[in-house]
């Protein structure tokens, strides 16, 4: 094993260690909370969802605001994207460009987010707005 690499064990246990100590008052973690923890300790968002999932442990607030939201007033329970009257054109445009077949994966709307100066949560407006389906989860929820 080279210097700084940790053997699948230690690595999954430290993941788990981190999930454990950053579950919020439900006993779940957020969406932002498992991207922090996978940049922290240098591993895939994906395989921060795998732990959290092999420990029961489940995912919530997902920064595009698909899932994992509580019912609030004037809005569906579980979702917290919209869709919006009049959205950036030439972030839409983009986002409608970066498509295949009515699909676009949550890191392209991540990277077209930061590209366009826009939050995640925008970016999820924009998808929800154009009608696609976001799919490949980073953490591996969809």
């Amino acid at each position: 094993m080279e210097d700084g690499e940790m053997d699948m064990n230690t690595r999954e246990e430290a993941v788990r260690v981190e999930i454990r100590s950053s579950l919020d008052k439900d006993g779940q973690i957020h969406c932002a909370a498992a991207h922090r923890i996978a940049e922290r300790l240098g591993v895939k968002p994906l395989f921060v969802g795998e732990q959290a999932d092999e420990i029961g442990i489940r995912i919530t607030r997902c920064q595009l605001g698909l899932f994992g939201y509580a019912q609030k007033k004037g809005m569906p329970g579980y979702r917290a994207v919209r869709k919006l009257d009049e959205p950036p054109e030439t972030a839409s445009a983009s986002v409608q460009k970066a498509a295949d077949h009515g699909k676009i994966p949550c890191c392209t709307l991540w990277h077209l987010a930061r590209r366009h100066g826009l939050t995640k949560r925008d970016a999820g407006n924009i998808a929800e707005t154009l009608e696609l389906k976001v799919t490949t989860c980073q953490l591996g929820c969809f």
